[in-house]
């Protein structure tokens, strides 16, 4: 019986020790923040893509990793605004999460949370 020899990793859909989600105690997870933003990540391999609702609608997503940490998700819906900053923490890893959101009549309002993955 003939070995075959794989040069490229067949089994990249299983996250080793070495990767970014074979280091984190949660692949994925979702925080809400200000009563209005929801943020969700999913991590997978070296790389955390994020999604931000507002009020239940998706405005944006993306994705962080350690050569680039950090992205600004902005959007609007049902009248409400929000821009919400997203940066990838290393020691722990977490996700650091700033946001605003402004909505009718009432004003804005503004904080930060941490989701640790």
């Amino acid at each position: 019986m003939a070995v075959k020899i794989h040069k490229e990793d067949v089994l990249s859909h299983i996250n080793g020790p070495e990767t970014l989600a074979g280091q984190v105690a949660t692949t994925n997870a979702c925080i809400s923040l200000l009563g209005a933003l929801k943020v969700c990540a999913d991590v997978q391999g070296d790389a955390v893509k994020v999604t931000v609702y507002l009020m239940g609608i998706e405005i944006g997503s993306g994705t962080l990793s350690l050569s680039h940490p950090s992205i600004t998700i902005g959007g609007g819906a049902a009248g409400f605004k929000a821009e919400v900053k997203l940066t990838l923490k290393t020691d722990p890893i977490a996700l650091e999460i700033c946001g605003k959101v402004c909505a009718p009549f009432v004003g804005c309002k503004s904080g930060c949370t941490t989701l640790h993955l």
